[in-house]
């Protein structure tokens, strides 16, 4: 079902950002994130380009996301974030040699009762096992006084890999006060002192503007062109858009000054105005919530959105622009980043990124792969 607004993805850029990554983790290796179906890029599509551009692994959120990669043939390390939670998620990451997050002592639990019903001599293939040490975030985690006994527990299953890794994350990274992350890093240091396994502490925002170390780093929106921080410019960090969501006008007209636009009436004409209908909705991804005077560009202009936005309509102001049907929209990407049109609408990159709509992530285009 082909619709009017189109969404490409560009892998050039994927690749492109990977590299930013790169030079920022140096001697470190690389988790790239593709959860949520790579942010809204394709799974497979992000997975291809950081793989290509060096990703030593990828962090997904579930197990199903790591089994659909193993399935597309990915054989890199995998971290399932949200680690397993019953008897069958830790037989599939034996089956699919899966790094698994240990965050919760309800999991620590069910790992004693699966390694106790499969038999102490059981010696069927290993996992690698990751402790999550909770440094202030307060979301998933062990606290620090329960590492060590969790850490015990982890090594006495025989399915456990040798060298339990730890890794932390950050809650405050983005914002230009470092104090918050510092003291995180420092809490995370204090149990990280003579850990002989793996360790794991950056995010995008950590990773280019901390000094967190670790072996590991784990980042995610930068590596999609989204700024990472609450301040600047995602092009101050040489990001590129690796979404691009565009439509075209369906309709040109003229609204009489005090003319009322789109449901609730919430922009009134303050003049005779033309304004343009642009083949874009919430239906597609588009923030309903966006507010008058949110960006979006015609044929190049900068402009804003004027009304309420509808299930797959938008109107846009056209006063100063010249432009007929058929012409094309840029809602974001190159011309208009999307951090932009995130922060506009109260929201933020990320979550434009993921809710794209199902037909428009069927059709997306992928260039330069």
């Amino acid at each position: 079902m082909m619709r009017r607004a189109r969404l490409t993805i560009d892998a050039a850029a994927l690749r492109h950002n990977l590299g930013v990554a790169r030079r920022a983790a140096g001697p470190r290796r690389i988790f790239a994130a593709i959860k949520a179906d790579g942010y809204g890029h394709g799974m497979q599509t992000a997975a291809s380009a950081f793989a290509a551009a060096g990703a030593e692994g990828f962090a997904v959120a579930t197990p199903g996301e790591a089994l659909a990669l193993r399935g597309a043939g990915f054989d890199q390390r995998l971290l399932v974030l949200q680690g397993a939670l019953d008897a069958e998620e830790m037989e599939l990451a034996i089956e699919h040699s899966l790094d698994l997050v240990f965050h919760d002592l309800a999991q620590i639990r069910e790992l004693g009762r699966w390694c106790a019903n499969r038999g102490r001599g059981a010696s069927r293939g290993h996992f690698r096992a990751w402790l999550k040490l909770d440094t202030g975030m307060h979301r998933a985690g062990l606290m620090p006084a329960m590492i060590e006994e969790a850490r015990a527990r982890l090594e006495n299953c025989p399915a456990v890999a040798d060298r339990v890794g730890l890794m932390t994350h950050f809650a405050r990274a983005d914002e230009p006060d470092p104090a918050d992350t510092r003291a995180q890093i420092d809490r995370f240091a204090g149990v990280a002192t003579g850990w002989n396994g793996e360790t794991s502490l950056c995010n995008s925002a950590a990773l280019l503007g901390h000094d967190a170390g670790g072996d590991w780093v784990r980042p995610g929106i930068m590596l999609y062109g989204g700024n990472p921080f609450i301040f600047g410019q995602a092009a101050d960090r040489d990001l590129r858009a690796g979404m691009h969501l565009r439509t075209v006008l369906v309709a040109v007209r003229e609204v009489p000054r005090g003319g009322s636009i789109g449901y609730g009436g919430r922009f009134i004409a303050p003049e005779r105005m033309a304004v343009g209908i642009a083949a874009v909705g919430y239906g597609d991804g588009y923030p309903r919530h966006a507010p008058d005077g949110t960006p979006i560009r015609v044929n190049g202009q900068t402009t804003r959105i004027i009304g309420r936005v509808s299930m797959d309509m938008v109107t846009v102001d056209l006063r100063g622009i010249e432009a007929r049907v058929g012409d094309e929209v840029e809602c974001w990407g190159d011309g208009l980043p999307i951090d932009s049109v995130a922060r506009s609408a109260g929201t933020i990159s990320y979550e434009l990124m993921c809710r794209m709509g199902s037909e428009l992530r069927a059709e997306a285009r992928v260039i330069n792969a």
